[in-house]
């Protein structure tokens, strides 16, 4: 049991390290394409520019909304079940 957790541990280390090197390089890789001055005026070329971005909320979001709604499905037949074992038992 001790092991588990302590490999649970390294895991979840070694995955933040590599999220955090994944984000600073793409942060880095971003703040060299995009310009900083005139970031207030949105022409086409950066509407090209922002489809990453885009894509990147649209699968993050999705998986939101899918994790969210099985959630929410386990939960209604979880109740569901233990309703009808209650009503079987009186």
């Amino acid at each position: 049991m001790k092991h588990s957790r302590e490999l649970k541990l390294i895991f979840s280390t070694i995955i933040g390290v590599y999220i955090y090197f994944q984000f600073t390089t793409a942060i880095t890789y971003a703040q060299q394409i995009i310009p900083v001055k005139n970031q207030f005026i949105m022409s086409s070329n950066n509407n090209a520019e922002m489809m990453p971005f885009y894509w990147m909320v649209t699968i993050v979001g999705g998986c939101i909304a899918v994790t969210l709604t099985y959630v929410s499905w386990r939960k209604y037949k979880g109740e569901k079940k233990k309703q009808s074992e209650r009503d079987s038992n009186s």
